[in-house]
């Protein structure tokens, strides 16, 4: 083998660890991209990392999500309860509670409110339980520093706590359980809706449940939903 060859032997090897860096150098970028650009969405999407500012974290923007991981206790204090966190941007966030007395509406009360004068941001939570005895409509709707809460008394309702009356038949719908849900403006978001009494029937789509038949068909309808503006 001559000089000449042995010095093209070199350059070829050479060449080929360059091609065999460059090769590992591509794979790991595509490997960082494939990975951190989905997981960079992700984290964007539902409001985690650095740059959330004031949203909530978990929530996408202009949707509300039920709290996860609540407190056993709470089944020992409240007969119903729910919590949920929002991220959006709105004039206003408005809770209220209707009352239907054999498909006949008795009350609409606003029970708890959040105004600006212009659009603004709006990332809260807003808690809403019955307590246990007392018969108490508790709500509290916060937001950025500010909050909103009040009381209601349900025995001018005729309102029934759990175990208080075996016989009677009643149940609950949650209309935001599992999924996050986009927030509608200007329309009815159901929260909660109770029915106690009378030929009792539960659907899963809310407008079942407050179809002028089937509240007919009930004692006592307790309602509370959210409208954004």
């Amino acid at each position: 083998m001559t000089i000449k060859d042995q010095e093209f032997k070199k350059i070829v090897k050479k060449a080929r660890l360059k091609n065999t860096h460059r090769t590992i150098v591509i794979a790991v970028l595509s490997l960082i991209v494939l990975i951190g650009l989905p997981g960079g969405l992700y984290l964007n999407y539902y409001n985690y990392g650095p740059f959330r500012g004031e949203k909530i974290a978990g929530v996408p923007d202009n949707h509300l999500v039920q709290v996860e991981n609540q407190m056993d206790l709470s089944r020992l204090l409240f007969d119903f309860g729910s919590q949920l966190k929002f991220n959006t941007q709105a004039r206003a966030m408005t809770v209220y509670f209707d009352h239907y007395q054999k498909g006949e509406k008795t009350t609409h009360k606003l029970i708890a409110s959040l105004m600006t004068d212009t659009k603004s941001n709006y990332n809260g939570y807003l808690t809403i339980g019955i307590s246990k005895g007392e018969k108490k409509l508790l709500v509290n709707l916060s937001s950025n520093g500010g909050a909103s809460e009040t009381t209601t008394d349900l025995t001018a309702f005729q309102y029934i706590s759990l175990g208080e009356d075996n016989d009677l038949p009643g149940g609950a719908i949650y209309h935001i359980e599992e999924d996050h849900l986009e927030i509608q403006k200007n329309v009815e978001i159901p929260l909660i809706y109770i029915a106690q009494g009378g030929d009792l029937k539960l659907y899963d789509v809310m407008e079942n449940n407050l179809s002028e038949e089937n509240l007919k068909s009930v004692e006592n309808v307790y309602y509370i939903y959210l409208i954004v503006e």
